[in-house]
């Protein structure tokens, strides 16, 4: 009897949900790959806004970025010195071209394709780049550790 109650009872709370209109239904959650995606767009709209109190909320106290230039040495820029180089960064436009995100329990690795036209101090920094974000789930939520950007290998010429 209590296996035909129960049975009854999630036949009728189904049928309930599945006669609402969607916008009755309740909302599925974003995934943590969702929720990340989200964020990169929030970070890089604060970004071309030179918001330095939004960035705080993005950085973990940890974070650095990574510059890999061909020919010369890996470029670390420690936090404070990234936020303090952002009121020279002239974004007139950007656009996430392509990302994957990829959650490891607290860690997240987002990868993406990022174009913009930019200045940094009056030096034209406007091009594709490979962006890698490494996010660590922290007490407050989701930040970035570290930041490794790159420009993408130019395509092969056709061979004859």
């Amino acid at each position: 009897m209590k296996r035909f109650m129960t049975t009854i009872g999630f036949a009728t709370a189904a049928s309930i949900l599945l006669s609402q209109p969607a916008s009755q239904k309740p909302a599925t959650p974003p995934t943590e790959e969702q929720q990340i995606i989200e964020m990169e767009r929030q970070w890089a709209a604060a970004i071309q806004k030179q918001d330095v109190a939004a960035m705080s909320n993005f950085l973990s106290g940890r974070y650095f970025l990574a510059i890999g230039v061909q020919g010369e040495a890996l470029k670390i820029v420690p936090r404070e010195a990234w936020l303090g180089t952002l009121k020279f960064y002239v974004t007139t436009s950007f656009k996430i071209d392509d990302i994957h995100v990829h959650v490891y329990g607290d860690t997240a690795v987002a990868l993406m394709l990022y174009s913009q036209k930019a200045t940094v101090k009056g030096q034209d920094r406007s091009a594709q780049f490979l962006i890698t974000d490494v996010w660590i789930k922290e007490a407050g939520g989701w930040r970035v550790a570290e930041r490794h950007s790159s420009r993408p290998e130019q395509p092969v010429a056709a061979r004859p």
